[in-house]
């Protein structure tokens, strides 16, 4: 994904990236290739470009983001810069100079004296980061709805998908969230090791609880990588619940042995019986900052 930001068909500050003018790479359907890459990497559950600027996505879905307070630094061309920083100057139509006038009209934007400064500033910046790349735009979600109709995925839940092609981070994993991942998998019969497991699980949720509260040394989103091997749940969903299995504890081991997970396909192992929460807590630590190294 990296290579993909840095290639020819991007441009902006990391994080914010427009789409470039580049009509050597649309007849080589290079925006094409680059959304299909995209497409395949979410369809298998791999990272999404994480690079977009926000604005722009959210036209992309067809949405109406707010404009008025563009960044013209998100622009690399210094004309444009400089044309936007002069049109945000002006109190009214009337102060446009001949020059800039010439400009905001050869953006498709007819002026009228009752228009107000701010709404001709975000007709601007939509033209340019929009509508004036609208073929490299289309090529790209094209390439991206040939991975199973994914495009189409993407914009009905584009709220979703915002930390996965945009810059914006994703919100922290709630405890909610993150327990529902999960399948346990009991003993069969009643008996001790079914009692040992439903107590291990109580502690399991007081622990996930504490780690949400910041009152661990490690994140839900550590714990996530220590079971998944990714930093993030796929936008899609996980396939299918993880299965939370149990263990016993060993009297060879007097420091108790280290939960433990298999990530194809993610499973979690804890142990049973654990005396309480704190203990399970101390374990989990232990276990996700070795695996870190």
């Amino acid at each position: 994904m990296m290579g993909l930001q840095e290639g020819p068909l991007f441009e902006g500050p990391s994080g914010r990236l427009l789409l470039t003018y580049d009509l050597a790479a649309l007849e080589a359907k290079m925006y094409h290739k680059a959304g299909v890459l995209i497409g395949w990497s979410l369809a298998h559950g791999g990272p999404g470009p994480r690079c977009l600027h926000p604005a722009l996505f959210q036209l992309m879905c067809s949405q109406n983001p707010f404009l008025g307070d563009f960044s013209w630094n998100d622009v690399t061309s210094t004309e444009v810069q400089s044309r936007l920083q002069q049109l945000r100057s002006c109190t009214d139509v009337s102060s446009l100079s001949p020059s800039l006038r010439d400009w905001v009209l050869s953006c498709g934007i007819c002026l009228k004296q009752s228009d107000e400064i701010p709404a001709i500033y975000s007709s601007v910046v939509k033209h340019y980061i929009y509508h004036r790349v609208a073929s490299m735009i289309f090529q790209f979600k094209d390439g991206l709805n040939s991975c199973g109709g994914l495009w189409d995925v993407i914009q009905r839940r584009w709220e979703m998908f915002v930390p996965v092609m945009t810059g914006v981070p994703q919100h922290p994993l709630t405890r909610p969230e993150f327990q529902q991942l999960f399948t346990v998998c009991y003993s069969p019969s009643e008996g001790s090791l079914r009692t040992a497991e439903e107590a291990t699980v109580g502690h399991w949720e007081t622990a996930l609880e504490e780690v949400r509260g910041g009152r661990a040394d490690f994140s839900l989103e550590d714990l996530l990588t220590f079971i998944t091997a990714a930093d993030r749940l796929p936008p899609l969903g996980l396939p299918t619940l993880i299965p939370l299995r149990f263990y016993s504890q060993e009297e060879s081991e007097p420091r108790g042995r280290l939960p433990y997970a298999s990530a194809h396909p993610p499973e979690l192992f804890l142990p049973r019986g654990v005396a309480a929460a704190a203990d399970l807590l101390v374990l989990l630590s232990r276990a996700v900052h070795e695996a870190q190294g």
